[in-house]
C-alpha cells in the first residue's frame, strides 16, 4: 500500500483509545514479545523514520506497513518521556516471557528456603527493574526513594512469601494419597 504518506500523523492512534478493544490492540502491539528480538540497527531505523515522520519528512516509496512497523517498534523500546532507549529486560514487551522464566524457576525451586528468598527476591528485583524502566521521567524521583521503595518491595515480597512456605508446609502433612504410607 503506497501513497502519498506526507500527511500522515504517525502519533495518532491506530485503533479508537476510546473503546476497550481499542486500548488492548494498542496494548498488544507496544507490548509484543517479539519486538524483544529486534536488533539494535532495526531499533535506531524505526527511531530515524518515526523523528522523521514527525517532521513531515516521509521518504518517497515508504509503505504504510514500513510506518506502522516503526512505530510499534520505537513505543516498544524507547522512553516515551526521555525518548531513550530502555534496557531489554525492563522493557513491557519482555514482561512477559520475563515474568514465565522467573515463574517458572519459582514453581521448580521452591522445595528450600534459600531457594525461596532467592527467586522472590529475583522476582520482585524485574519488577522494580521494569517499573523503574517505565517510569513517568516527568517527575524525578530521588534515589533515596528508589532505594526505599527497592528494599520495601523487595522485603515484604520475600517476607510474604518464606511466611507463606512455612504456613503450608504443615497443612500437607496430614493428607495422604492413595496407596501412601504415613511417616
Amino acid at each position: 500500500m503506497e501513497g502519498d504518506l506526507s500527511g500522515f500523523n504517525i502519533d495518532a492512534p491506530r485503533w479508537d483509545q476510546c473503546t476497550f478493544l481499542g486500548r488492548v490492540k494498542h496494548f498488544f502491539n507496544i507490548t509484543d514479545p517479539r519486538t524483544v528480538f529486534a536488533s539494535e540497527q532495526e531499533l535506531d531505523w524505526a527511531k530515524a523514520v518515526v523523528e522523521k515522520s514527525r517532521m513531515g519528512l516521509v521518504p518517497p516509496g515508504t509503505q504504510m506497513e514500513q510506518l506502522l512497523y516503526a512505530k510499534k517498534l520505537y513505543d516498544s523500546a524507547f522512553h516515551p518521556d526521555t525518548g531513550e532507549k530502555m534496557n531489554v529486560i525492563g522493557r513491557m514487551s519482555f514482561q512477559v516471557p520475563g515474568g514465565m522464566l522467573i515463574t517458572g524457576f519459582m514453581l521448580q525451586f521452591y522445595r528450600t528456603m534459600p531457594a525461596v528468598i532467592f527467586w522472590q527476591w529475583v522476582n520482585q528485583s524485574f519488577n522494580a527493574l521494569v517499573n523503574y524502566t517505565n517510569r513517568n521521567a516527568a517527575s524525578p524521583t530521588s534515589v533515596r526513594q528508589m532505594a526505599l521503595s527497592y528494599f520495601t518491595a523487595t522485603t515484604t515480597a520475600v517476607a510474604t512469601a518464606v511466611g507463606m512456605n512455612m504456613w503450608t508446609k504443615g497443612t500437607h502433612s496430614g493428607h495422604l494419597c492413595e496407596g501412601q504410607e504415613p511417616k
